[in-house]
Formats: C-alpha cells, sequence, structure tokens
C-alpha cells in the first residue's frame, strides 16, 4: 500500500527493509525497489525520509532510529503499544526537530474533510460511532493480554483520532468496557474539553470487512455517513455525508464506491498522505497530517482505557 502510494504522490521509492533478507529481496526484484535489507540503518543511509510499516512492537525503535539518523518519519498507526512509549517518542521528535507524523487515512477522505469543514461554527455535543470488525480474532474471555500482535485492539487507533480530529477538542476522560483477551470488543465514553462526549465502540462481528456508522449531533442540527471496507463490494466504500438543519435534510458531500480502474477511497486516502508527507519534508504545512502528538493522544486513550477496564471506573486525562 505505502509503496505504491508514495509512488503515485510522485516518490521514487529507494529501499525497503525487511525482517527476512530473501523474502525482501523479492520484493524489491519485483517492485524494481534498488536496495533490500535488514539493517535499518543501511535502509535509513540510503533515503531522505522513512515509512515505517513494521509490527506495532518495533514501531518505536524504528522511529527512534530513524530519527537518530536524521530522516523525517511517517509511522503507521498505531503509534506504538504504551503510553511512556509515545511520550518518548514526542520527546524525541521534538529533540531532533524533524518532521514525525501518524498515519491516520481517515483524515484525508474526501467526505471527511468536507465535513470537518463545515463543522467550525457548529461545535459538536454528542458524536457517536459504531464500528464492525470481522478481522478481529475472538481468542477468549479468560485471563491474557489486552493486546495481542496489534496494539490498538485490531485497528481503533485511526476511528478514535477521526473523531478527535472531527470534534477539534482535546480527550479529558475515559470510561470504557473491553471484552476478550486479546480486546476484540470495545465500548468507550469520551469527554471533550469543549464538553461533547464521544460514544465509540468496536465489536467483532462474523462477516468479513469493517465498517462503521458515524452520527455527529449539536445544537440545532445532525450529520452522519457510513464508511469502511466491504469485500462484497469490492473494496473501501464511503456513503454521501447528509446533514440536518433548518427542519430538512441535505448532502454535503457525495458518497464513493470502487469503480473498476480507478483508486478506491481508502487507497486515494493513502496516496493524499504521501503529497502532503512529501510536502512536508519539503518545508510545506501540516495541513490534514497527523502529528506524532496526536498518535500519543490516541494511545493515552487506549492506555487510559485499558486502566477503566482493571478498575472499573472512570479515568481522568492528565
Amino acid at each position: 500500500m505505502h509503496l505504491g502510494a508514495f509512488r503515485a504522490a510522485g516518490a521514487e521509492v529507494a529501499a525497503l527493509c525487511g525482517r527476512r533478507l530473501e523474502h525482501t529481496r523479492e520484493v524489491a526484484a519485483e517492485e524494481g525497489v534498488p536496495l533490500a535489507t535488514t539493517d535499518v540503518q543501511a535502509l535509513c543511509e540510503a533515503v531522505d525520509a522513512v515509512v515505517v510499516a513494521s509490527p506495532d512492537a518495533l514501531h518505536r525503535e524504528h522511529v527512534e532510529r530513524a530519527l537518530d539518523a536524521g530522516r523525517a518519519v511517517l509511522c503507521e498507526k498505531p503509534l506504538v503499544r504504551t503510553d511512556e512509549e509515545a511520550q518518548a517518542l514526542v520527546r524525541k521528535a521534538r529533540a531532533r526537530n524533524l518532521p514525525c507524523v501518524v498515519n491516520f487515512p481517515y483524515r484525508m477522505l474526501s467526505t471527511l474533510r468536507a465535513l470537518k469543514a463545515w463543522l467550525p461554527r457548529r461545535p459538536p455535543r454528542h458524536l457517536v460511532v459504531t464500528l464492525r470488525n470481522g478481522f478481529v480474532p475472538v481468542e477468549g474471555h479468560g485471563p491474557g493480554p489486552f493486546q495481542g500482535a496489534s496494539a490498538d485492539f485490531g485497528g481503533f487507533s485511526h476511528v478514535l483520532d477521526a473523531a478527535l480530529w472531527l470534534s477539534g477538542a482535546a480527550p479529558t476522560w475515559v470510561q470504557a468496557s473491553l471484552s476478550g483477551r486479546p480486546v476484540h470488543t470495545a465500548a468507550l465514553h469520551v469527554g471533550l474539553t469543549s464538553g461533547a462526549v464521544l460514544v465509540l465502540t468496536h465489536a467483532a462481528c462474523a462477516e468479513p470487512g469493517i465498517h462503521g456508522g458515524w452520527s455527529l449531533l449539536g445544537e440545532g442540527w445532525e450529520a452522519g455517513f457510513s464508511a469502511g471496507y466491504v469485500p462484497a463490494r469490492n473494496g473501501w466504500c464511503l456513503s454521501p455525508v447528509n446533514v440536518f438543519q433548518e427542519g430538512q435534510w441535505r448532502e454535503l458531500a457525495p458518497g464513493h464506491v470502487p469503480s473498476p480502474g480507478a483508486h478506491e477511497p481508502w487507497a486515494e486516502a493513502h496516496v493524499e498522505t504521501a503529497r502532503k508527507f512529501l510536502a512536508l519534508i519539503q518545508g510545506g504545512p501540516l495541513e490534514e497530517l497527523a502529528p506524532v502528538e496526536a498518535g500519543a493522544t490516541v494511545q493515552r486513550l487506549l492506555s487510559a482505557a485499558v486502566a477503566s477496564e482493571e478498575q472499573g471506573r472512570r479515568i481522568t486525562l492528565g
């Protein structure tokens, strides 16, 4: 996904780094990438910027090594596995004074950007998201770790970031109920500095794919849409964003469905992320990109959700 996105954005992909050298060489040969290596330092020496798309448990090490080598970084979500790791990366990026952003593609979907542009004079009072995920393994309910290979319960981090980004506010408290070990189903209530409350659910389901419905409620208005990956419809689908105001519904932004020969919305969101990241490292503005601080905020919420489940109470965020 990232290799194709950066090429579509006009970048030269100069090196690939993987854990298995033979496999990495095979992929590099297929894709026409000059360097294949298992050495992160060798990768950093061959490029101007680094995309970290390794397993979640390796994100902190790889981001730190890239920053220490003087390279800008785009890190796949989730940023890391713990609040402590996230804060360490924030400090490192600030100390190195280098661009360090997290790949949260929801921010790049054209429909959500249209909704974001519509919201500044209409602060939400509530934002409700219900996400169904057919890719999360349901492995049990007994004692065990909250996290599996995924550090964000199978994809919850980009939903949290999008909700916070749309709201334009910061989280102040969270109360959570988490099912499964590792967690496969989560329900969060999140209080915001604006006084609004986010209600987010992420539930394992039988149908393949990952899809969610979004509702935003404000004083005298509401807005809603749905988005997600639907294999039966050959890819990512977005419904129109509809808004209700002054007694009637209207379409704010059109929906998108996959069509032959065209980028699906999710793929195009990755290309747009690549374009904006390339502009950023050449001195351009941050725009909709998620800075490392946004990734750290999401990780703090996830860590607080675990504490809320363990302690059976609301957790205040410092």
